[in-house]
């Protein structure tokens, strides 16, 4: 069961510039919380006068602030297409709605043009099949699914979520089974580009879905050796690719380049970080996974070790 804020709640909410203070009540508190990836003690702090003063400054502005967590790989991927083409993070956040809405009008077009090369399959197979009919039962069923695809092309449904209910039985998954996902896959194999990939088996996009993707995956594997924690450094903003000392680059430097990442991130994330693999190994406790062990804690063993 998914957890969810009514709208007009979190609108309520939204007004902290001019109300500070919001009493939610203590299930409104814990979904907040969850979706923010915060305690409900962070979100019960009194904020601080500078930041209501900067919020209503900035309203006077038109300026208008986000807040949403992301994922580690979110963050790196921000920052990779920062490093590869020079676009700053903050105009890739304001870019966001301008590039989701030319995918998404791409995503249509593609489908469009897919449509008429299929209708005018099925009528080339229906002149081949003559009086058979098998063939005039193929041809009739593509083209009542071609007029569907005319219906949800025309009504921008983007993710295909209107598809006939037998569609579910054939083992469709709109969060797999997409014209969404099928139009990234055929654009980033049409690039050519091995700077953006993505992952054929983790391939989640929908209203709440993403995908499993990398930015410059091989300058990443080439900096970070596979190390989780120099991965960490890059994607936290702790260490940045253009601060990397010109006497680290290279093969022959790679563990000193990593020590290097490594040492950027604060030692009380290192902490937190020890103690959070260490928690998933007792929670897994005998399942045969290979799960990266952080540089943190293989230098911990290494120490227990030689002691």
């Amino acid at each position: 069961m998914r957890l969810k804020v009514g709208v007009a709640t979190i609108k309520r909410i939204e007004k902290w510039a001019e109300t500070p203070t919001y009493m939610a009540t203590p299930t409104v508190a814990e979904r907040l919380a969850k979706v923010l990836a915060v305690t409900v003690t962070d979100l019960a702090k009194e904020p601080k006068a500078d930041d209501v003063d900067r919020a209503k400054e900035l309203r006077k502005l038109g300026m208008r602030q986000l807040r949403a967590a992301v994922p580690e790989k979110t963050s790196l991927g921000f920052r990779m297409v920062e490093h590869l083409y020079g676009v700053p993070v903050r105009t890739q956040i304001e870019m966001a709605p301008l590039f989701m809405a030319l995918l998404a009008e791409g995503s249509l077009a593609w489908r469009k043009k897919r449509l008429a090369e299929i209708e005018e399959k099925a009528e080339e197979l229906m002149s081949l099949g003559g009086g058979n009919f098998s063939f005039a039962q193929a041809v009739y069923r593509t083209q009542e699914a071609a007029f569907e695809e005319q219906k949800s092309i025309r009504t921008r449904d983007v993710f295909g979520k209107h598809v006939a209910e037998d569609t579910y039985s054939l083992g469709y998954d709109p969060n797999i089974n997409n014209p969404f996902a099928d139009y990234l896959r055929a654009l980033v194999g049409d690039l050519g580009t091995n700077d953006v990939e993505l992952d054929p088996d983790v391939l989640e996009i929908g209203p709440l879905g993403f995908p499993e993707y990398r930015i410059g995956g091989r300058l990443l594997d080439d900096l970070a050796a596979g190390n989780v924690d120099a991965e960490y450094a890059l994607a936290c903003g702790h260490a940045r690719i253009a601060e990397i000392p010109e006497e680290l680059l290279g093969a022959g430097n790679t563990e000193h380049r990593v020590e290097w990442l490594v040492s950027k991130i604060p030692e009380e994330e290192k902490a937190d970080r020890r103690a959070r693999h260490a928690e998933l190994l007792a929670l897994l406790g005998d399942l045969d996974l290979d799960i990266p062990a952080s540089t943190a804690s293989v230098n911990e063993t290494k120490e227990n070790d030689d002691a």
